[in-house]
């Protein structure tokens, strides 16, 4: 799939230095091929982006499956660590497409995509009374992804230091404490879906 080679040579080369014809030959197409399906290279990491959003998602989704609302926020905040920390190249590959303007919007659309979905499963999870209600579901959602980010961050250049299973759980129970309703919530929650949890 061009994606995928795309991203692999995006994350080896960033977006300046990768162009249309690496893709190709990379893939083993003709590059009339690649802009067959994309009309430029921005149009290439723009689907890259959204292609990244919807795994993240996929990847969330089906780990928090039946879960209640605060389980799913430490699961949903650990399965964000691995997968960010597994892709962290192509997640710098969006910080550098920042000051590219038609890219920026994708960035920015992809962001808050993400920011409404976390704040989503707070609301859900304040109309259960398993979240903390003085705090807007909103600003809760961007303060667990700037954990998430920091975390990853602080991991994949080694100044956080632990296998990226330790990490993510140890990100997970800081949010889940940082946002439980009560703090027994948050511990049966570590207690069930931490490491060794039942």
């Amino acid at each position: 799939m061009l994606l995928r080679h795309a991203e692999e040579l995006f994350a080896e080369q960033g977006f300046a230095k990768t162009r249309m014809a690496d893709i190709a030959r990379h893939a083993g197409v003709a590059k009339g091929l690649v802009y067959w399906y994309f009309e430029s290279k921005e149009a290439l990491v723009h689907a890259v982006i959204l292609d990244l959003r919807r795994r993240l998602r996929s990847a969330q989704v089906a780990a928090i499956e039946g879960l209640d609302p605060l389980a799913g926020i430490y699961v949903g905040t650990a399965v964000a660590i691995r997968f960010i920390a597994e892709h962290h190249r192509l997640y710098g590959l969006l910080n550098s497409v920042v000051g590219v303007p038609v890219l920026a919007s994708a960035v920015a659309e992809s962001v808050q995509a993400h920011a409404d979905d976390a704040a989503r499963v707070l609301r859900e999870a304040q109309a259960a009374g398993l979240v903390r209600a003085d705090e807007s579901p909103q600003l809760m959602a961007v303060g667990n992804s700037g954990v998430v980010n920091n975390t990853v961050l602080m991991h994949v250049t080694g100044m956080l230091p632990g296998d990226v299973e330790a990490v993510a759980h140890g990100a997970a129970r800081y949010v889940v404490h940082a946002v439980a309703a009560d703090p027994a919530l948050a511990e049966a929650v570590i207690a069930t879906h931490g490491p060794g949890g039942s």
